[in-house]
């Protein structure tokens, strides 16, 4: 047995030095350095580890269609990498995931203007600690990090499937801090619960994450999940009172940006991935998925309730097609 609980591990891991730069034995190779003619829809990349990874793929050849809520933080990203040079491109696309609707016009502009999409990076993510719902009514944790997400994934999942070999990179945390998902709560609660919820949607998350990849087996379409590790973020810029105090050891303790970025520009570009699909990188290393994600029944009940969640902003052939897998991975 663990002499620490998960919970206590990872609250003892906030007040330990990490990482001060990228992990030397996972360095790209130059063959993987070259994305000349690959195009990346990435969210969140206009602020944090997302922005400086941007920068990364656009040194490195990328197209990179940028997502984000500020149309002005994404006039001065496009400018600084416009104005840096290098082989690559950026456009900056306004989405704001807190809502649905905004989410479902920038997919059908993504797939207007994008004959092909070589990765999609679901990096954006909140931690909101507010009772102020959603545009569409629903607790902001979902909404930002688990709906936004899977609806963005389903619209442009046959543009992904048509570009393949192709990439999905979902951004998780560390999901062993929740011990498991009250399923009665998030079905009885119209707009998601607010209990627990910022974890509770990235292990949504992670289980559709698992499904997808299972869905996808021998498309040429692989789906992998991302754990960063402990980063400088601006996930803890709603705290209050006292807690803030965190934001203040965050700066001391935690990673740089740098090393974040790093990890996810790898789960984009490296060639040992090829093919791999269905696996959660918690840093620099593989690592077991969550119980409750493990288990099918509770993958299935999730996946009943985000089709349901869902419908209104998916065409009725993609609702249908969803309800389809839903029973072919249930059975």
């Amino acid at each position: 047995m663990p002499l620490l609980s998960p919970k206590a591990r990872i609250a003892l891991k906030l007040f330990t030095p990490q990482r001060r730069r990228p992990d030397p034995r996972h360095t790209l190779p130059e063959a993987d350095r070259n994305l000349a003619g690959r195009t990346v829809v990435f969210t969140g990349g206009t602020d944090g580890i997302g922005r400086v990874a941007v920068g990364m793929l656009h040194a490195m050849g990328a197209h990179v269609v940028v997502l984000g809520r500020s149309a002005e933080k994404g006039a001065v990203l496009v400018r600084e990498l416009t104005a840096r040079g290098g082989p690559g491109s950026v456009r900056f696309e306004a989405c704001d995931l807190a809502s649905l609707t905004s989410v479902r016009d920038c997919a059908d502009r993504i797939l207007a203007s994008c004959d092909r999409i070589d990765a999609l990076v679901n990096c954006a993510g909140v931690n909101a600690m507010t009772d102020r719902p959603s545009a569409d009514g629903f607790q902001m944790n979902w909404a930002v990090n688990y709906l936004a997400p899977v609806l963005l994934t389903r619209l442009l999942l046959d543009r992904l499937r048509a570009s393949a070999p192709a990439r999905i990179v979902n951004l998780s945390t560390d999901t062993l801090y929740l011990e498991r998902l009250d399923l009665d709560a998030i079905e009885g609660t119209p707009g998601l619960p607010a209990k627990d919820s910022y974890a509770a949607s990235k292990l949504a998350l992670e289980m559709a994450s698992i499904d997808l990849a299972r869905e996808l087996d021998g498309s040429g379409v692989t789906v992998n999940l991302q754990h960063p590790g402990y980063i400088r973020s601006n996930l803890l810029r709603n705290l209050r009172g006292a807690e803030r105090v965190m934001q203040g050891v965050m700066r001391v303790m935690a990673s740089p940006t740098e090393v974040g970025a790093d990890r996810i520009v790898r789960q984009v570009a490296s060639s040992k991935l090829d093919g791999v699909t269905g696996i959660l990188i918690a840093e620099d290393d593989p690592r077991p998925f969550h119980g409750d994600a493990q288990d099918p029944a509770t993958r299935e009940r999730i996946r009943r309730l985000t089709d349901g969640l869902l419908a209104p902003w998916l065409g009725e052939d993609e609702t249908l097609r969803g309800l389809a897998v839903a029973g072919k991975l249930a059975g």
